[in-house]
């Protein structure tokens, strides 16, 4: 762990994973992405490993899906929805620091952060 708000320094970040996408990444939105992730649930009771792709990414400003636009972007920067193993659905999103964590959209004007998460390529 890095002594940065206990964030992992191995840790990618959202604006890191979207800056290094390649054209043909990009154009991929909306459909799994060709790298899989490991992102690891920082939880109280305990820690989660899961594998997914990015379906989705880029930044708060940039017209982000409707769940989050009750995030307030002068704390929140960027958002990735990851297609997990099972097909379910993770939206992560960053904070100005860097520093990501799982965000859960409890309806249209509500969105909990529940935990960080680390994210390894």
């Amino acid at each position: 762990m890095s002594k940065k708000d206990n964030q992992p320094e191995a840790s990618l970040s959202l604006s890191k994973i979207d800056s290094d996408r390649n054209p043909e990444e990009r154009q991929r939105d909306g459909k799994s992405g060709e790298i899989l992730y490991t992102l690891k649930f920082h939880k109280s009771q305990k820690e989660s490993i899961e594998e997914g792709k990015v379906t989705e990414i880029g930044s708060l400003e940039d017209s982000p899906p409707v769940d989050l636009h009750a995030l307030n972007t002068d704390i929140y920067t960027h958002y990735a929805i990851f297609r997990m193993k099972d097909r379910s659905t993770t939206m992560i999103v960053q904070d100005k620091n860097g520093i990501t964590y799982k965000a859960l959209s409890l309806g249209r004007n509500t969105v909990k952060i529940s935990c960080k998460v680390s994210i390894d390529s």
